[in-house]
């Protein structure tokens, strides 16, 4: 005799965890196959994918869970992040904002919607559900640490300064420069979209793709710094200015050709 729905989804959470997203979703989407009605399925499977970063799947489960149950304030705040991580900024606040509506009292909830508001400029509003987050789990969400553009610019260039001397020639030729966030027209150039709390990106032409013979344009070589995510990603000042340094060391990596993997066998993948 095989497994009912509700033994396979309670597996499925056992998958998840277990970080086994894989089997996390073949066992969902078997209950599923049992019981197409189910929510407890959908948002098994849904979490799985979310892991995995397949968040348009996700998404597409997740809407459907939220039209069987929409007064469930867990899946209005799965769908919340699922929408973001797809860069659906606007979206993914309305469903964040519904779920705290309805009583949720997760940090997800809380952090996901100030990452939207982040993506307003609405950056106290932000703070805000950050020291939201950060109340209910302080380990798993610690506080931004913030610095004034001008420290952050001044790390930055501490950072170019601390950069290995085979960078200096092709920084002649690459421009440094600080910005907020990344935009939504650098996030949505790629499908799927990239994620939106990158650290930093070269935007530009490698040195291994040129050729001296190549007399066409190109818009200018650059790295872009995007300094609320990295605050976001430290829980220290002297954190923050080392993760700076290994953005930029990766992005200029980057230029000069290196892959993830050469950039991991110098510690800066």
């Amino acid at each position: 005799m095989g497994l009912t729905s509700d033994e396979l989804i309670e597996r499925a959470w056992d998958a998840l965890d277990e970080e086994e997203y894989d089997e996390a979703e073949a066992l969902g989407r078997r209950a599923l196959m049992i019981d197409p009605d189910s929510v407890d399925a959908r948002i098994g499977v849904a979490r799985a994918l979310i892991n995995k970063e397949d968040y348009a799947a996700a998404r597409r489960l997740l809407v459907e869970a939220v039209g069987l149950a929409p007064d469930d304030a867990e899946i209005r705040t799965d769908l919340g992040i699922a929408l973001f991580e797809s860069c659906e900024f606007a979206d993914a606040a309305k469903h964040l904002d519904k779920a705290l509506e309805l009583g949720a009292d997760s940090p997800d909830a809380y952090y996901w919607l100030g990452l939207s508001l982040e993506r307003r400029g609405a950056y106290a509003a932000a703070d805000a559900r950050f020291g939201d987050a950060h109340a209910l789990d302080p380990q798993g969400y610690p506080m931004p640490v913030r610095m004034s553009r001008k420290e952050c610019l001044a790390a930055v260039e501490e950072a170019r300064l601390r950069l290995p001397r085979e960078f200096d020639k092709c920084l002649e030729n690459v421009a440094i420069r600080l910005e907020d966030l990344p935009s939504d027209a650098i996030l949505k150039e790629f499908e799927p979209p990239m994620d939106p709390c990158l650290l930093g990106l070269f935007v530009g032409v490698p040195l291994t793709g040129k050729s001296s013979m190549d007399a066409s344009p190109h818009l200018p070589d650059t790295v872009l710094i995007f300094q609320r995510n990295l605050e976001r990603s430290c829980d220290d000042h002297e954190t923050l200015v080392d993760e700076i340094f290994t953005t930029l060391y990766h992005e200029i990596g980057h230029y000069i050709g290196y892959d993830e993997d050469e950039l991991a066998e110098r510690d800066f993948a």
